[in-house]
């Protein structure tokens, strides 16, 4: 057979073999080594970034139900607005008629984002005097509520702080407005909630920075060590198929990194909002570490990195003849199974993220078998070319 189209016919003792693996181990590990170095410099403003999903999803559930009880079409709408603006309230909306509101409280009392804040203009409350506190008699989970009037010296004003009420001015100033919020916030628990993750122990702000530059380094690198594993089983393949590294590298490297993007802006928005705002109940309150929150970064970008290579490494299977598209469209349904057995090893326990990675590793394994179809043909058609090229024996 020819050398120029066949098989790299050079012979390897196995320790050979295991002297060129740790040639290459040792490359590829150097240089996610240097990367992480570099990506030290600007550890803190990459962790910054890296903790957005989980903090997105804590501060919403951090923020104050606010519902705002107006008459004064202007006025009522300058307030809403003001309240849509506010970081601290998720504003559920304004009302005219102080009856519907009870029903709206009564009615999100028995779901898991109950009503925290009403803001009542004394207007409201009419001639009758019924107080919101008086409209839901008997509801366990009861907002914070604060009426507005216009004017101090107003007799409301007396008979509100008699029962017990809170009194402000309307329109409200932005202290004002701000402390109320806070006061709400305090009164349903939510006081403190979303604005850092802990850290238990004073190493733990230098594990973190190393552990974000690792994941860091092990991204950047990733044509790099992808090379190294290249040259590594490059001997196995045809002499045309190895002149294919260059496109091969680049595209083992685009699909690392697009199942690591995958997992950080797709796989963890969704994952914490089911975990942190579904799962958790109102009796527990969160304190969640840096520490565990980067090594499930690390766990989960690594390995959907890992599962978006899998077209490509059947692909390069079936390239030097170890796997063929039959015997893989044979193992399919065990192909499924292990799918979701990886998910649930590899992602928290709720179903969501369990499926958001067994999905992609079935659609992948199907990807997998079309490309292995093409390098099948294209391993026959150079097996054939090579033996054509033999010289016939006399």
């Amino acid at each position: 057979m020819s050398s120029e189209r066949g098989l790299d016919e050079t012979k390897y003792t196995l320790t050979e073999h295991l002297t060129e693996l740790r040639t290459r181990l040792g490359k590829a590990l150097l240089a996610v080594v240097l990367t992480m170095c570099g990506a030290l410099v600007f550890a803190p403003e990459v962790l910054e970034y890296s903790i957005q999903p989980l903090m997105r999803v804590l501060t919403d559930r951090a923020r104050v139900e606010t519902l705002l009880v107006h008459t004064d079409d202007d006025e009522g709408k300058a307030l809403a607005d003001r309240l849509e603006e506010h970081s601290r309230v998720h504003f559920l909306g304004l009302q005219g008629d102080l009856s519907k509101v009870a029903d709206e409280i009564r009615t999100r009392a028995k779901t898991p984002r109950p009503v925290d804040l009403v803001l009542v203009d004394s207007a409201t409350i009419g001639a009758e005097g019924a107080l919101v506190s008086d409209l839901l008699e008997g509801v366990e989970a009861s907002p914070f509520v604060v009426y507005l009037v216009k004017d101090a010296k107003d007799p409301m004003v007396a008979e509100l702080q008699l029962e017990g009420a809170a009194v402000i001015l309307s329109p409200p100033r932005a202290p004002v407005l701000n402390r109320v919020v806070r006061r709400a916030a305090a009164a349903a628990g939510k006081a403190g909630m979303g604005d850092k993750l802990v850290v238990l122990s004073p190493l733990d702000p230098f594990f973190a920075y190393i552990k974000i530059a690792l994941v860091v380094g092990i991204f950047l690198a990733c044509p790099i060590w992808l090379y190294q594993l290249w040259m590594f089983v490059a001997p196995g393949l045809y002499s045309h198929e190895r002149k294919v590294v260059l496109p091969a590298v680049l595209s083992a490297s685009g699909l690392f990194m697009a199942g690591g993007a995958f997992a950080y802006y797709a796989m963890f928005p969704m994952m914490f909002d089911v975990l942190v705002n579904q799962m958790m109940p109102d009796t527990l309150a969160g304190s969640f570490t840096v520490d565990n929150y980067l090594g499930l970064l690390l766990r989960m970008t690594v390995a959907f990195g890992v599962v978006f290579e899998l077209p490509l490494f059947m692909a390069m299977l079936a390239a030097i003849g170890v796997v063929t598209p039959e015997l893989l469209r044979k193992y399919r349904r065990y192909a499924i199974v292990i799918a979701f057995i990886v998910g649930a090893l590899l992602t928290p326990a709720d179903p969501l993220s369990q499926v958001m990675m067994a999905v992609p590793l079935i659609v992948f394994y199907e990807v997998g078998i079309l490309l292995a179809s093409t390098m099948q043909k294209r391993r026959e058609a150079a097996q054939a070319a090579a033996l054509d090229d033999e010289p016939v024996a006399d």
